[in-house]
């Protein structure tokens, strides 16, 4: 997130000595492990098995059980090992939330057998934060899941936090309070001092929204609506958006959902992500 009017959003931090960041961690709030393998790999197993079932049905009725063997099944297999390694080889993940940081703690392989790299990142260094999210469609619905926080740091070093864990959305939520949340004050009063933020390739000011190939003003939108993963913009009618921004292209999204919230002159909510914005 960027203004026009400060540079660049967040606190000056004054550099600091080699090897401190776990000491200045603070005391562990929460310790979070992988879910159990057999959930995190259920989804993927029932949605290949429902696969199988209903090709295995139509190609029986067509008398081409031999396609079932040939295609469907090695196909179905290569989905499950596709999907299903991620689970599998982050098993051994830990994260460790602190008072004032986090901690990644992820499994390798050494000379002298298992162990794990340690990725620790403070708060006060973060300077974006940008959603990873997963897209899955269904005859449901589309629901669009967290699968990780990329934390960009003052240096532009950047960090990951996958959320495949136990508490994954508490996870989530406290690194949004300590590296987003406190921006939104002064994110707000940039906008209505007449200066202008950007989030990504898409600029917020008090007159409207903008990118380098498209612009409208707030009064000229008849709804917001947040859907999941995106924001959708509706111009004329309300049955079609006339723009969609997607909350993983950029940093900061609950700031920015905030800030459209605030500004747009109708808001309809209808997505789980959208409860990281309070």
């Amino acid at each position: 997130m960027r203004s026009t009017a400060g540079g660049e959003s967040g606190a000056e931090v004054s550099p600091r000595e080699p090897g401190t960041e776990r000491d200045a961690l603070g005391p562990v709030r929460s310790t979070h492990a992988p879910l159990p393998l057999w959930r995190a790999v259920l989804p993927v197993t029932m949605s290949v098995v429902i696969i199988v079932f209903i090709n295995g049905f139509l190609f029986a009725k067509q008398g081409r059980i031999g396609t079932l063997f040939a295609v469907t099944i090695p196909v179905a297999a290569a989905a499950f090992v596709l999907f299903a390694w991620a689970p599998i080889r982050m098993r051994h993940l830990r994260i460790t939330l602190h008072a004032y940081g986090v901690v990644v703690s992820t499994p390798r392989k050494s000379d002298n057998g298992k162990s794990h790299d340690e990725d620790v990142i403070l708060f006060d260094d973060v300077d974006e934060v940008w959603f990873i999210l997963e897209s899955m469609r269904s005859w449901l619905g589309t629901v669009a899941l967290m699968d990780a926080l990329r934390l960009v740091k003052h240096d532009e070093t950047s960090h990951l936090v996958p959320l495949h864990v136990r508490g994954g959305f508490t996870v989530a939520k406290e690194i949004l309070r300590a590296c987003s949340h406190p921006l939104h004050d002064d994110a707000a009063r940039t906008v209505r001092d007449g200066g202008t933020l950007t989030f990504g390739n898409v600029a917020l000011d008090r007159i409207g929204l903008r990118t380098t190939s498209w612009a409208i003003a707030w009064s000229e939108l008849r709804l917001v609506r947040y859907l999941p993963g995106r924001v959708a913009l509706f111009r004329r009618q309300t049955l079609f958006p006339w723009r969609n921004i997607r909350l993983d292209q950029v940093p900061h999204p609950t700031i920015f959902a905030k800030l459209v919230t605030e500004y747009a002159p109708k808001v309809e909510v209808d997505d789980p992500l959208g409860t990281l914005r309070d």
